[in-house]
């Protein structure tokens, strides 16, 4: 059964989330005293990759960000390459393919002599991987993260039916590197997960990350790939969009580290009414435009059921939960200029969605504070963000839609 990946968004420095939320509006909403019921939901009412409804370079894309040294580096940038193979600049070109399992969109990795399911994900903004005997946590408030007392070289196995690759990269205390206070990227910041070896921003620079679509024309599998001589890219059309790594949105308490932002533009369907949403965080774990509903103050057309019910989404991230309705959009990356029609989106924290249900819990997500970003874009290994049944009831996927009424 298809999972949707997860994002991983740490602080460095663990603080309460500021309140708020609310505020981007959609027609046919309603109140805080709806009542929201799971369905399921066909995959023409669920969030889609937005990559894939792109008229060309349309089958995945490559996240390219520079080498940035062991201290950490301010403020660099990068960029998002649309399609695999399409363009002269945007071909494999020698990069290791790592097939992913079709349902689950893993790949695994074997590390201390265990194998574990592993991917890569630009939204988790460090490496995060069950400790050795080397590594300690940091003391509180930083103890989601790694503090070794000295270097620690980390060597994974990537493997799929496709490919092996070994995937090095090194540890360093995250106190330390925090304590620069101006550098936002880090390639050697880590922390403990268990159960998965989740290679995230930190492993993509220096580096070409290719993210493989599935197709379901074709049966074609999703797929990872590394490295390759990637062909010079210049942002703009057609395909080619600037990736920044900085502090995130103004305001932010505390301030991002490790992840990459565009910018969006929407625009209320077949219209000029538009406006650009700054500091979008491009996640290569998720997928589905979710835009923070404060920031949006467009009217958007809801996105109803069969029954003509405004639907809402519960959306479970590995760090949280966020709530809100789902609305149409035209979306368009303004620097490469590429642009997907009636997209549906999600409007996290939409006061139009009312309060969550019992079942969508976890740690709330629904404030750019909370968030670390005002919206994500979901550009991951699958089409939709639920099966092709629809298939999305708690329990079963960390994708939940919702009736309201």
């Amino acid at each position: 059964m298809r999972k949707l990946f997860a994002f991983i968004l740490i602080p460095p420095m663990l603080v309460a989330g500021c309140g708020g939320g609310g505020g981007g509006s959609y027609s046919g909403g309603g109140g805080g005293g709806l009542t929201c019921v799971a369905e399921s939901a066909t995959t023409a009412q669920q969030l889609p990759n937005p990559v894939t409804l792109l008229a060309t370079d349309n089958n995945g894309v490559i996240l390219q960000l520079p080498s940035v040294p062991a201290a950490g580096a301010a403020i660099p940038t990068g960029l998002l390459v649309f399609g695999i193979g399409t363009e002269t600049n945007n071909g494999l070109s020698g990069a290791t393919k790592l097939s992913a399992d079709p349902s689950t969109g893993d790949i695994t990795a074997t590390l201390h002599g265990t194998t574990y399911p592993s991917y890569l994900d630009s939204g988790s903004n460090g490496n995060f991987f069950p400790p050795d005997n080397a590594l300690q946590t940091c003391p509180s408030p930083n103890d989601k993260w790694y503090c070794p007392t000295s270097t620690v070289p980390e060597s994974p196995t990537l493997q799929s039916t496709s490919g092996m690759l070994v995937a090095n990269f090194n540890v360093e205390n995250a106190n330390t590197l925090f304590s620069n206070s101006s550098f936002t990227a880090f390639n050697d910041l880590a922390g403990p997960n268990s159960t998965v070896v989740d290679l995230g921003l930190s492993f993509f620079f220096g580096q070409n990350i290719f993210t493989g679509f599935e197709a379901l024309t074709t049966g074609a599998t999703p797929y990872f790939a590394v490295g390759g001589t990637l062909a010079t890219a210049t942002p703009g059309p057609p395909n080619v969009e600037t990736l920044t790594v900085d502090g995130g949105p103004t305001g932010l308490n505390p301030t991002a580290v490790n992840t990459a932002y565009v910018s969006v533009k929407i625009c209320v369907p077949g219209t000029t009414t538009c406006e650009v949403i700054d500091h979008v965080e491009v996640d290569t774990g998720s997928i589905g435009l979710r835009l923070i509903s404060s920031q949006v103050s467009l009217s958007l057309p809801a996105v109803m059921d069969s029954s003509n019910r405004p639907l809402a989404e519960c959306i479970q991230f590995a760090d949280g939960t966020s709530w809100g309705s789902l609305a149409t959009a035209d979306v368009t990356l303004p620097v490469s200029g590429v642009t997907a029609k009636n997209v549906n989106i999600h409007l996290i924290g939409a006061t139009s969605a009312g309060s969550p249900p019992a079942a969508c819990t976890g740690k709330t997500e629904n404030t750019v504070n909370d968030f670390g970003a005002n919206g994500i874009l979901g550009v991951g290994p699958f089409v939709n963000d639920c099966n092709s049944s629809g298939d999305c009831m708690p329990g079963t996927q960390s994708a939940n839609y919702y009736y309201c009424h």
